[in-house]
């Protein structure tokens, strides 16, 4: 609660609301001792200063470009401005100390709440769609806050929002690139969290549940984003071969939550029917995200290689940390970094799901192979849950190196980091490894680990983590068309089988 009157500790104040002597800080860099001088008044700067200070947290703007960028320069609509110029008081008030511009954030988000409430009562009316921009922006917001109800409301409206104006709304400009950070959401959040960690400093505010923990995944149900007009249509207008590589990849993982509620299903409905309709689903998604690194190899044939870490720069304290691998895996991008983690994540549940149920000929543990012939495996060198999760720690490490150095979209940061821990957590060497990265930024620093489990702690591997198959893994299905449709549709449930 904001103290009711202003003690002798607040600091004086200028015209426009701003302390006179504030130290401005990195996401990345420990408190300081400077201030900015008393005839440098930067009131003319604030939201510049307080949106710069925003977008310094590489987690957020990456997963909210461009939509997030454009709203904070008004690009968009009044209600979005609105809404990020709440997100980034209240983030530049707490990790710099200053109870004013904390303040004042929460006033913008309560009015930004209040005419979403408004507009919201008509939900479905013409322009409603626009509505996505400000609510993912809130979602954002209350993600940095110890009340985890306030996320659940935002998660609530977004499902409510986009289930009522319907696919076809979100096919233009900001609201489709919008509507893709909100099915990433969706598809990966969690609808309820224990209580959430007390922050270890001012400036350790990690973005956790409406950005890297998950909803459907975790609490194993499915959801209307694998119907194939959600799949389709908010595409329409860009055309379905400008869909990015992420969102290809999403479009695969939209299933994974179908395939774990019918695994529950099925433990609690022995049908054996049903346990090989359910393999031939997954073994045909396996199959498209085996097509999909497929043609990404053919068109990125020199997308990754491997240097010594002391050819880099020697500034990255990164490097510096124990590693289980000498060298350092170098992408040409970070976005090419990105979608490589995130096609190993999404192989992780399938492969964990498919042996679950049909278990490799071969039960002995996977040895940590630190490389294949190439920079990367390719889907013939995966015989275990292992390969994917070391590489997935590979990825994330240039992702750290490289993070400050661009904006590009990231649909997923910490997901696929936390399925490898999953993967990797019977190995010391590896787990505090990942450890190491997490804590190199402020950003992510403790998420995790100790007393904040919850950040990785809701991923759930099978049992069989570390398989060993004599069998090549890459599937090529022999299914007719009716059976392609209905693999390709959705899920059916044990009841409903002949």
């Amino acid at each position: 609660m904001p103290p009711s009157t202003k003690t002798s500790k607040d600091p004086p104040l200028t015209a426009g609301g701003v302390p006179e002597d504030l130290v401005l800080r990195s996401n990345d860099s420990p408190p300081s001792s400077s201030a900015i001088p008393k005839e440098l008044s930067f009131v003319a700067f604030r939201d510049n200063i307080q949106f710069s200070y925003l977008f310094d947290n590489f987690v957020w703007s990456s997963y909210g470009s461009p939509w997030l960028q454009m709203s904070a320069e008004g690009k968009l609509d009044a209600l979005s401005l609105e809404a990020c110029r709440a997100f980034s008081l209240s983030i530049f008030g707490r990790h710099h100390r200053q109870a004013e511009i904390e303040v004042n954030g929460a006033i913008h988000y309560d009015k930004t709440v209040r005419a979403l409430s408004s507009r919201l009562s008509n939900v479905g009316a013409p322009g409603s769609e626009n509505l996505i921009v400000p609510i993912m922006i809130l979602l954002m917001h209350s993600s940095s806050t110890p009340d985890p109800q306030a996320s659940a409301f935002h998660i609530q409206g977004l499902l409510n929002l986009i289930q009522i104006c319907g696919p076809e709304r979100f096919a233009t400009g900001a609201l489709r690139l919008a509507f893709e950070s909100c099915r990433a959401t969706l598809v990966s959040e969690l609808e309820s969290l224990p209580s959430r960690r007390k922050l270890s400093s001012v400036n350790a505010d990690v973005p956790s549940s409406p950005l890297q923990v998950t909803v459907s995944l975790i609490t194993r149900t499915r959801t209307f984003l694998e119907q194939p007009e959600w799949l389709s249509e908010p595409w329409a207008t860009c055309g379905e071969y400008n869909k990015t590589p992420q969102n290809r990849l999403v479009d695969i993982l939209v299933h994974i939550p179908g395939f774990l509620q019918d695994q529950a299903q099925l433990e609690q409905t022995s049908s054996e029917q049903f346990r090989l309709e359910l393999i031939q689903r997954i073994e045909y998604q396996i199959a498209k995200a085996h097509n999909w690194r497929w043609q990404w190899e053919e068109m990125n044939p020199t997308v990754a290689w491997e240097v010594d870490p002391e050819t880099l720069p020697a500034a990255d304290q990164i490097l510096a940390q124990p590693r289980p691998i000498r060298k350092v895996l170098v992408f040409s991008s970070f976005t090419k970094a990105t979608e490589l983690a995130l096609y190993n994540a999404i192989l992780l549940f399938l492969l964990g799901l498919l042996w679950t149920l049909k278990p490799p000929e071969s039960d002995s543990p996977a040895d940590v192979r630190l490389s294949s012939p190439s920079a990367l495996f390719l889907p013939g060198d995966v015989d275990s849950l292992v390969e994917p999760a070391v590489e997935i720690c590979r990825a994330f490490e240039f992702q750290l190196l490289a993070a400050k150095s661009g904006r590009d979209s990231a649909l997923f940061w910490l997901f696929p980091l936390g399925l490898a821990s999953k993967a990797l957590e019977d190995n010391p060497d590896y787990m505090a490894w990942i450890k190491s990265m997490l804590d190199i930024s402020q950003v992510t620093r403790g998420y995790g680990t100790g007393a904040n489990t919850y950040g990785f702690g809701f991923y759930r591997l099978p049992k069989i983590r570390r398989k060993r198959s004599n069998e090549r893994p890459i599937i090529q299905p022999q299914y007719d068309s009716d059976l392609l449709r209905q693999l390709s549709e959705g899920s059916s449930s044990p009841d409903a089988l002949p």
